[in-house]
């Protein structure tokens, strides 16, 4: 089938989806997780990633374990993404870490490159940078890890709040944001005790798909990508889908090219959004009150739209009062309508 390229509203689709939400939505795949991060490729759905707490002294002491290597992942039924990832996902599975713990993150590297893990950390000895400097200065040469090497990264944990992380090295003819770009980096997400409970987190990450990209059928490939998943043509394409194959057509791209998530009403929801791309992105989230939980802590996003410069972040918070769907997606309108759109249902 061949994708048109525009950025229209898809009425037809979101008519029907907004008046099946006010039902029990059955149709649609459960995607409830109080957690709803990128660790499975099939569901986008986990908790935690191999985490184990243990006591250094009085300190907590939280412990996971990243293993790098090369991943295919189709990411339309174009093409498929050669990529290179921590765990297997594009994002890396999300790390939780409590305010005042030391977060220690053993990355083993099984790629044929150098590779390494670089958290926006505050608190940590430089040995743990993960950057070129290290093998500048010989302090912690080894956090550049070297194919079949492994290295534990150690972190002081003393801001709350979300932050990311991602490979630092470059390689023969690719640069750090080659390296980045083919998938390698991830969000941590740090409470305290002092927190708002939030029932569910949603990380999202914007980016430009990786250099390795492999096309297997004629037709548009993804580019412009949120948490590893774009498509081409955007809602247009959404709605061509939808003419031609009804809406099974639509539902086969759930969390296959757009990521989907869901949510309760009442409940508290806190979408964090990074652009570790190499342009510039915005996010805009349809529909809901946005109150900032980081940059501008309390405001509200009136417009409801944020810009991101390459590697920001910002978070967010809503409370959805009523069953819809409501789409988000970058915009700078020509990304969105080259694959970076998303879908939040509310439900009862």
């Amino acid at each position: 089938m061949q994708k048109k390229f525009a950025l229209i509203g898809i009425p037809i689709l979101l008519a029907f989806l907004i008046i099946s939400a006010t039902g029990n939505m059955e149709f649609l795949p459960d995607l409830n997780k109080e957690i709803q991060t990128v660790s499975d490729v099939q569901s986008q759905n986990i908790s935690e990633v191999e985490s184990q707490t243990a006591e250094a002294g009085e300190q907590p002491v939280r412990e996971y374990t990243l293993i790098i290597e090369q991943t295919d992942i189709q990411v339309s039924d174009t093409a498929i993404w050669h990529a290179w990832t921590y765990n297997g996902t594009v994002p890396a599975p999300t790390l939780m870490v409590n305010q005042g713990d030391l977060l220690r993150v053993r990355v083993i590297n099984n790629h044929d490159l150098t590779h390494s893990f670089h958290a926006h950390m505050s608190d940590y000895d430089p040995k743990h940078d993960g950057s070129p400097v290290n093998i500048i200065t010989g302090v912690g040469a080894g956090s550049m890890i070297p194919p079949g090497g492994e290295w534990t990264y150690e972190y002081n944990v003393v801001n709350e709040g979300t932050t990311f992380f991602h490979d630092h090295a470059g390689s023969e003819g690719l640069g750090i944001k080659d390296h980045i770009l083919q998938g390698l980096y991830g969000n941590i997400i740090i409470e305290s005790a002092t927190s708002p409970k939030i029932d569910r987190y949603i990380p999202i990450v914007m980016a430009e798909i990786g250099h390795d990209v492999e096309r297997i059928a004629d037709g548009p490939k993804p580019y412009y990508i949120m948490n590893g998943k774009g498509m081409p043509g955007g809602e247009k394409a959404l709605e061509v889908i939808f003419a031609e194959q009804g809406f099974d057509g639509v539902a086969s791209q759930f969390n296959y090219t757009i990521p989907v998530y869901k949510a309760k009403v009442g409940e508290t929801v806190e979408f964090s959004v990074t652009n570790l791309g190499d342009q510039i992105h915005s996010f805009h989230l349809h529909g809901n009150e946005m109150i900032s939980s980081t940059n501008e802590n309390g405001s509200t996003i009136t417009s409801q739209t944020f810009p991101l410069v390459q590697g920001t972040l910002e978070s967010f918070i809503i409370k959805p009062d009523k069953p819809a769907v409501w789409l988000f997606h970058c915009h700078v309108v020509s990304h969105a309508d080259a694959g970076m759109i998303g879908l939040f249902i509310v439900e009862e």
